[in-house]
């Protein structure tokens, strides 16, 4: 590895909320009307094929964004061993938030108690969580601040026209939270700086109406004026096809290899250091799309247990889908599908003994609409894998 850790900052907790509301396939087969059975065959086996999402997390609709950031945000502060007052900064990461002024940010911090914590709002769609962990870096790095929160939260259930079947299959909704805090002692971890990167792509992934989603009964009671714009439910649209799945997968590999401190080159030219280096880290993806995550493996040389995988059950939860899976590694390791002979699905088990070691480098990359594209890196620390076990162990229910 040619770029240098910085032993004084590191990741020292993380947590992660899910809404109890699961949606199978089949599930979803009956809320969506655009599909062609015809050309697709059953609706289950399509999208398994197309995105290898199994199952996926719906809100209830009084639930808001910042609802499902909370849970999240005190599991990662419980683990760091923290209180909201002890955070200096929060950067909450999301496309889907429930309101803009006074924004989500600031409804959040005030009902997690952080209420004299500078917060804002950042809006780098399914990037926004590796772009908030880059800016955290700076800050704690810089010693502005010794402890940054990073939240990634999405509601892209209340986004979706389910008369588009090829983007209404893929997301889900949940949140994720991790704590960048400054080190004096070294702990054996670090983390790198990010690697953020743009490339302008208009039509990859947008919203259909420039509006922000605001639910129209929240407005008084009044006679509709004439020259009164309305606001309209933004709906979330994708671009699909090969080329953004080789689009992706490129961009996450090279900002990847370029969070390393090497050159988009090296990972062509196979550099044997380079090569070395990300066999043996653990890669956290952007949950895009499980066509998307094998192409990655493949193009890393990365062994299925190595590459983190939550799309199976959680979906692209955009911004929130690097932070859950982070801490999904932590907490239970990682997922992978059994198939019968026809290579239909018949479970989805979790892997535990894929749970992430100390002394382990984790390498998170992403992209996201603009294209806005990124990756961020850490060695996990003894303490926050000892302080994960044992929080996990006390929520266990006891016999």
């Amino acid at each position: 590895m040619l770029a240098t850790l910085n032993p004084h900052v590191t990741i020292t907790g993380t947590g992660s909320f899910l809404p109890e509301r699961v949606i199978s396939n089949d599930t979803l087969s009956e809320m969506v009307t655009g599909f062609d059975s015809e050309r697709g065959g059953d609706f289950g086996t399509w999208v398994d094929q197309v995105t290898h999402v199994h199952e996926r997390r719906f809100c209830e609709w009084p639930v808001r964004t910042n609802d499902l950031a909370l849970p999240a945000a005190r599991q990662a502060l419980e683990v760091a061993g923290l209180e909201p007052k002890d955070i200096g900064l929060i950067i909450y990461a999301s496309f889907t938030v429930s309101q803009d002024l006074p924004g989500d940010h600031c409804l959040f911090a005030e009902n997690l108690g952080a209420t004299n914590t500078p917060v804002f709002h950042l809006k780098a769609a399914c990037a926004g969580s590796i772009y908030a962990l880059g800016m955290a870096w700076g800050m704690v790095a810089s010693g502005v601040y010794e402890h940054v929160l990073v939240i990634g939260a999405e509601t892209a259930s209340k986004a979706l026209n389910f008369n588009d079947p090829i983007t209404s299959i893929i997301f889900g909704d949940g949140a994720g939270a991790a704590v960048v805090s400054r080190r004096e002692g070294s702990e054996g971890g670090g983390m790198l700086p990010a690697k953020l990167g743009f490339k302008y792509s208009p039509r990859n992934i947008h919203l259909g109406n420039s509006n922000i989603p605001v639910d129209v009964a929240r407005f008084p009671d009044r006679e509709i004026e004439p020259g009164v714009q309305l606001v309209e439910q933004a709906l979330v649209e994708m671009e699909s096809g090969p080329n953004v799945l080789r689009s992706a997968v490129m961009a996450m590999s090279e900002m990847l290899t370029c969070c390393l401190g090497y050159e988009p080159r090296a990972l062509r030219k196979k550099e044997p250091g380079l090569m070395e280096t990300i066999q043996g880290a653990r890669v956290v993806p952007h949950q895009a799309n499980g066509r998307i995550i094998d192409g990655l493996a493949d193009r890393l040389r990365l062994p299925h247990e190595r590459m983190v995988r939550t799309i199976y059950r959680y979906g692209n939860m955009s911004a929130a889908s690097n932070l859950v899976a982070l801490d999904f590694g932590l907490r239970h390791g990682n997922m992978a599908r059994e198939l019968d002979d026809d290579g239909r699905v018949t479970a989805v088990v979790t892997q535990k003994e894929h749970r992430f070691q100390a002394g382990e480098l984790i390498l998170l990359p992403s992209i996201g609409g603009g294209y806005l594209m990124g990756c961020s890196g850490f060695v996990a620390e003894p303490s926050l894998i000892e302080r994960t076990q044992a929080q996990m162990a006390a929520a266990a229910p006891t016999a």
